[in-house]
């Protein structure tokens, strides 16, 4: 019976200690839960697109462990006339592990109020600021582009010529004579390029236009301007430190001209830019102003859009809208986003008892695609304000 209790002891002393590493471990694996989970929803949505099935959003409310030792002490005893002496004593410890993972249904006005909201120029800017393609940006974005013929026409003889010693990668393409596009019907001097998968007539031009734009080196440049609130000491205004603190948060710079105040401020006006072509000043408005100085309007598309973009494109087998990943002489052509079975998946999902995935290798960037949804629906998942369409106004 002594040596029953003594390994009884040993049990729990050794089930009930857990290190650092143990919990820096389960911390990781809590990670690595949470990356699956993220990349199935997004895979999932955008196979309920690809069927014509409306989106479910959800989020991770959080992840919680606990721990806890529970001992217990048992004690066999001879029974019955047959029972011998044999007399056993027991003790059971170790400890009890509970995870607890909470999701909810995001579905309230401000979450739908954000992901239907065009995403902001500013926003492409900074991915293009760091490198990301400049081709898939667009692709995804932009949903349509109007353009004005001699702006179209000016384009076009600019990208023809920087790719007239260039035999490769997106000149070569851009040169090909078997994909010279039948353009769109002119509407009062302007050509209207649709980013629609499910109608190449209008698809494949769009990806030829903006392929050139990107030739000619498309970016989001912009200026800023400052501008200067001077409150007079007549005003009898004053300003503890928490008010300077604040503005000082907000960008301002607060400072002192003898007894008046001056609130300076910067204000960045985004624009674009084409290598061949200069600046050209950019403006996001809902209201197209006066058509006769536009020479291009890009209509930008909502992260909610995007995931219907998406669908479309994989439906209709992405059609002839491969961008380009790289620089336009060595650049390489691959597909936007691709699903397949789930033999070798990265990520697989199961839908209506089929199982579909993202294909492991293949020319496709489709986990780069993944980690962008996770990023623009962050950034665009609450908003104050409803949702309204977005305009790029491009004027030379």
């Amino acid at each position: 019976m002594r040596n029953s209790w003594t390994a009884a002891l040993a049990a729990t002393l050794l089930g009930g200690c857990m290190s650092g590493g143990d919990y820096a471990e389960r911390a990781v694996e809590h990670n690595r839960a949470i990356e699956q989970a993220a990349d199935e929803i997004v895979l999932l949505n955008i196979v309920r697109t690809q069927h014509d099935r409306p989106v479910v959003y959800t989020q991770f409310s959080g992840v919680t462990e606990s721990f806890s030792n529970s001992a217990g002490v048992s004690l066999s005893l001879p029974f019955g006339a047959d029972a011998g002496s044999y007399y056993n004593a027991g003790l059971s410890a170790g400890p009890s592990q509970y995870a607890t993972l909470s999701t909810a249904p995001l579905d309230d006005v401000d979450y739908y109020q954000g992901v239907m909201r065009p995403v902001k120029i500013g926003l492409l800017g900074y991915y293009l600021d760091n490198g990301w393609p400049a081709d898939l940006l667009m692709a995804l974005t932009v949903e349509k582009l109007s353009i004005s013929e001699d702006f179209y026409a000016r384009v076009v003889a600019e990208s023809d010529a920087l790719c007239a010693g260039i035999s490769g990668g997106a000149c070569g393409r851009i040169k090909d004579p078997a994909r010279r596009r039948t353009l769109p019907a002119s509407d009062h001097g302007y050509l209207v390029f649709v980013n629609d998968p499910r109608n190449p007539d209008l698809f494949d031009p769009f990806h030829d236009l903006t392929l050139r734009l990107v030739v000619l080196g498309v970016a989001i440049d912009g200026a800023s301007t400052r501008s200067e609130l001077r409150i007079p000491a007549s005003a009898g205004f004053t300003a503890d430190g928490d008010t300077i603190e604040k503005l000082i948060s907000l960008g301002a710079e607060v400072r002192r001209e003898g007894g008046d105040y001056v609130v300076s401020t910067w204000n960045w006006t985004p624009a674009l830019k084409l290598t061949r072509l200069g600046h050209v000043r950019v403006r996001i408005e809902g209201d197209a102003g006066d058509p006769a100085e536009v020479d291009m309007t890009a209509s930008l598309r909502s992260p909610d859009s995007i995931l219907f973009y998406l669908g479309a494109y994989v439906r209709e087998g992405g059609a002839d809208a491969d961008v380009l990943i790289g620089d336009a002489a060595s650049g390489r052509f691959m597909s936007v986003f691709e699903i397949g079975g789930c033999t070798d998946a990265l990520v697989e999902t199961e839908f209506e008892g089929e199982c579909y995935g993202i294909p492991r290798g293949g020319d496709h960037v489709s986990i780069k695609v993944v980690a962008f949804l996770h990023q623009v629906f962050g950034l665009n998942k609450r908003a104050v304000e409803p949702p309204s369409s977005g305009t790029v106004r491009v004027i030379d």
